[in-house]
Formats: structure tokens, sequence, C-alpha cells
């Protein structure tokens, strides 16, 4: 498909469902059957973080997810940003209750599959609301490079992640702020000892109104590994930067932004982005997710 096909169809979407909102939809989730006193962000996730929010019991919760390899500094000759190739992750979640949801998402760098659980295990509401979450899981690249001699399967292909979903609103509930402290296990994949790395996600969005937001995610490494994540690679990695609107109709949430990071899946972005947040070193990114 062509590149300005990509931008047309994702217009058109926008389009589609900013209209939706002047009618009664018939496909909104369903309601929990516990009712949570503190609901901080409309969306499980942000466009690259996640939020403590889970699903309704039994409710699904679908995601796609582009980051444009051209960068806008590259000008017309890449369509500013939208000409291919691009990394996609898509990802579906279920509710197992109120407070508990898994998600299985695959990122074609490397093909990165991952199996993710998230439980809400804490909150407060009150004039300095607090929710907590914690999710875990753990990914396989099954997608080996020629010059490495190992299998799809293999043990080193695995990592695992755990991080601490921390969430708030103030402003009179305008301004939702997250911090998300990350740890990958292996997060070095073809390195010859395993490595891991600690990432401080935090984030924060601005409502304009109750449909349109603007929000920035940083997404600074701590402490280990923030090397080269494929073969081939140079350097190392560097602190992921995102800003952009986001849009909440429906049962839909749109992002659209820029980003220096054009990783998806979590164990690959924690590491960090290929180039540093450089103005000639933005890509165009969006998320669209669905709450059934």
């Amino acid at each position: 498909m062509r590149s300005f096909n990509r931008l047309q169809i994702l217009l058109v979407m926008l389009a589609l469902a900013a209209s939706e909102t002047h009618a009664q939809p018939s496909w909104e989730a369903s309601e929990p059957t516990i009712q949570l006193p503190v609901e901080l962000f409309s969306a499980v996730q942000m466009a690259n973080l996640p939020t403590t929010q889970t699903l309704g019991q039994g409710d699904f919760f679908y995601e796609i997810s582009h980051r444009f390899h051209p960068t806008i500094d590259d000008g017309y000759d890449a369509n500013f940003g939208l000409d291919g190739p691009v990394s996609m992750r898509t990802a579906l979640s279920y509710g197992l209750s109120d407070q508990l949801m898994v998600s299985i998402g695959r990122s074609n760098v490397l093909d990165n599959l991952d199996v993710v659980a998230k439980w809400r295990f804490f909150e407060r509401d009150g004039q300095w609301p607090i929710a907590l979450a914690l999710t875990a899981g753990v990914a396989l690249n099954s997608d080996m490079p020629a010059i490495v001699d190992r299998g799809a399967t293999d043990a080193d292909n695995l990592q695992w992640i755990v991080q601490l979903v921390a969430n708030t609103m103030v402003l009179d509930g305008r301004l939702g702020v997250g911090l998300v402290p990350s740890y990958v296990h292996n997060s070095a994949i073809f390195a010859v000892e395993r490595q891991h790395t600690v990432t401080l996600g935090t984030y924060a969005r601005y409502e304009l109104n109750p449909m349109w937001g603007v929000f920035v995610e940083y997404s600074p490494a701590l402490e280990g590994y923030q090397g080269i994540l494929l073969p081939g690679e140079t350097g190392r990695s560097h602190d992921s930067l995102s800003f952009g609107s986001s849009l909440s109709t429906g049962g839909h949430d749109f992002f659209l932004f820029v980003t220096n990071n054009t990783r998806l899946n979590a164990t690959q972005y924690l590491v960090g982005a290929p180039t540093d947040a450089a103005p000639d070193n933005w890509h165009l990114g969006f998320g669209i997710t669905r709450h059934l």
C-alpha cells in the first residue's frame, strides 16, 4: 500500500471516530462488575507505556501501532516520514477480572512476541487520587539473523519484564501523570552474557476537553544495558521521548505523535531509541486501540 493511502486511511478513521461521539454507540464496552472508584486514564495504555487502568471482566482490547522509519527531516522525498518501511505492533488483551488482564502482542522487529499480565492492586480516591498496578511478562524473539547460529525457540531468545505502574490526577482531573519503573532481563539477546536494563518510564496527559488531549512520554535508562539491539547496529541506544495528541471517543483511543524511538514491544522499547532526540531524528508514529 502506498504511504499516502496509509495517511488517508488514518484520517478517515479519525473523522469517523469523531462523528460517532454525536450518537450513543451500541458497542460500548461493558461496565465492570465491580465499580472501581479511581479511573485516572480512559485507556489501558498510553502510546508506549501502560496505565493502571484494567479491562472489565470478559472485555477485549485491541491495539495496532506504527512507527515510520524515515524521519520527518527526510522531507518530501520520504513524504515527510510517511514512506515505509515501518515498525508495527498488533496486540490483543482480555480481562480475566476487573483487576487482572492479560495481553499478547507481536512486533515485526525480530518477530518479538510478548505475553504480559497486568494486576491493578491498589487505588485511593480523594483530593490526591492514586492507583497502582504491576505488570509481568515474557517475550520471545524468533526471527534470528542468518549470522546467528541459534534456533528460533532457543532460551537465549527469551526476555522477561516487570513494571510497577503508578498513576495520579491533578489540576481538577485535567492532568494525568504516570511513573513506570521497569526492569528487563536479557535485554541484549545477542550479548555473550545476560544483560538487564532498568528504565524509568514517565508520562503526562493534559485533557483539553472530553475528547482531545496532549501528552508527552519520556523513558530514561537508569542502569544496565543500553547498547545496540540488532546485529549490524553501531553506537548505543538513547533515552526515548515522544509527544503528540490523543483522541478518546467511544471505545477508541488514538495517539498521533513524533518520537525518536521506532521500537515497539516493551522489552525492546525500554532498552532505548536507536537515535537521540535531536530535531533531525524525529519519526512519525500512531497507535489505535479499541476497547470491546
